[in-house]
């Protein structure tokens, strides 16, 4: 099954992140816990065969832990991704 491919952020947002600081308790979060695992564990997950590619399950893992600890609606998620740089930060893989 295919995948979605996702970017890592902007020469802009990495500028305006490193100007404005970033959200320390998602990057203390971030830290703190071993993706890879979560990783591995969610790698059975995989979109169905019809439609468009599938978001990577680690991904949307991330988003619904963000949508949990803000309480937002799945459209305020979808804002907040688009709007916050801490999230995307958060749920883009790292650049490699």
């Amino acid at each position: 099954m295919s995948e979605r491919k996702i970017g890592q952020l902007s020469f802009a947002d990495e500028a305006v992140a490193a100007a404005t600081g970033g959200n320390e308790v998602l990057e203390r979060v971030s830290g703190l816990i071993d993706w890879n695992r979560i990783e591995a564990l969610l790698s059975e997950l995989h979109g169905g065969r019809m439609g468009a590619p599938a978001y990577p399950a680690l991904l949307m893992f991330k988003a619904l832990l963000l949508q949990r600890w803000y309480a937002l609606s799945d459209l305020a998620l979808e804002e907040a991704l688009k709007d916050r740089l801490s999230f995307p930060a958060l749920c883009w893989p790292a650049a490699e």
